[in-house]
């Protein structure tokens, strides 16, 4: 009967086990349905979501002109929550829409940027712009930012700031020139990378908060900068952003122009030649336009390397393990991935079963 009743307790501790590891398999096919981007979106949209929601049925924070116009608490959470399970959605049901699914990471970029700052007022980190300034003095003996006022110029002015707005499009831009060239690869880890870059800047803002030289120091400025008129509204915008009080540090503009010469220069080589001088003209730009620290742009370097460096080896570790589920393995396993029987391969096969028959019969 002992006999007996280990072996029930054995059968027991099986069953369990067994129900355990499809427990274990759901969650894995679960997430390496996602790609890693994907993952990393919403790893983050979680925080963001919460706090939202928490902060939507608080007193609103007052927002002076123009960051008054900014949108509300409500409909970003909205726009987040949407935006999260359409790519859920689309990931589970619609992994063939490619096009889709291979622009939403910018777009859920964007989407958390909007709400960072609700982020920074929750958690409320030491913010670190007077250590920042006085880095930059101890580095130079003086500070940049002000500094370069000497080479102030409505045509330089003008040239920094086309290329502070370019943070936009250079990284995608390159991204949509490797999709057209047909370079999966090449824009898969070119994704990942870049997008790694953003999230881990993100988490800076977060943990670091700070504010830019013009709005620290705005009377050690003596000379006004003015170009075109249209050029003149866009640095105005950037006071409509919250973010732009709280988010010099790291500095994602200079971090992500470079990374975008250097997977250029990696995949794409002619590219590279054109981004150098307006990535250049960036990384020069949030100095003179007065957006950054010097060492806010020292620590977005940091970041521009360790993507580079890690962004391709974590696309390929997830491509290694998305054969639990996801589009890994359904294109291997895809009929029109297996290679094309041979005449030789098909006679063999046909061969076998008579075989089988005559040993049988011996």
């Amino acid at each position: 009967m002992m006999e007996r009743a280990r072996e029930g307790v054995t059968d027991r501790d099986e069953r369990v086990a067994d129900r355990d590891v499809p427990r274990l398999d759901v969650w894995r096919r679960a997430v390496f349905a996602l790609r890693p981007e994907e993952f990393m979106a919403l790893l983050l949209y979680l925080p963001v979501a919460v706090t939202l929601a928490v902060m939507g049925g608080a007193r609103p924070e007052a927002l002076s002109s123009p960051a008054s116009s900014y949108p509300g608490v409500l409909a970003r959470l909205l726009v987040l929550l949407f935006s999260a399970a359409l790519l859920v959605w689309v990931a589970r049901a619609k992994p063939h829409w490619k096009l889709v699914r291979d622009a939403m990471p910018f777009v859920l970029c964007a989407n958390l940027y909007a709400s960072l700052h609700d982020l920074i007022r929750v958690y409320r980190a030491p913010d670190i712009t007077g250590v920042l300034y006085r880095w930059d003095l101890a580095l130079f003996g003086f500070e940049p930012a002000i500094w370069a006022e000497r080479f102030i110029h409505p045509l330089l002015t003008d040239y920094f700031t086309v290329c502070y707005w370019l943070f936009y499009v250079l990284a995608p831009l390159l991204g949509l020139l490797l999709y057209l060239r047909k370079d999966f690869r090449a824009f898969r880890a070119t994704m990942v990378s870049v997008v790694l870059c953003i999230y881990l800047g993100y988490i800076g803002y977060v943990a670091w908060p700070a504010s830019a030289p013009r709005l620290f120091i705005p009377g050690a400025f003596a000379v006004p900068l003015h170009g075109l008129e249209i050029l003149d509204f866009t640095r105005a915008a950037t006071v409509a952003v919250p973010l732009t009080a709280h988010g010099a540090f790291p500095s994602l503009h200079c971090a992500v122009a470079l990374l975008a010469v250097l997977l250029a220069w990696r995949h794409l080589r002619w590219f590279a030649w054109l981004q150098m001088p307006l990535a250049g003209g960036l990384i020069l730009g949030t100095v003179y336009l007065r957006h950054h620290w010097v060492v806010d742009i020292l620590a977005g370097f940091v970041l521009t390397f360790f993507a580079y460096w890690a962004g391709p080896r974590l696309e390929d570790w997830w491509s290694a393990h998305a054969g639990w589920s996801g589009e890994r393995e359904t294109m291997e396993d895809s009929p029109m991935r297996r290679p094309p029987a041979s005449a030789k391969n098909v006679r063999e096969s046909d061969e076998t079963p008579r075989v089988a028959a005559n040993v049988m019969e011996s």
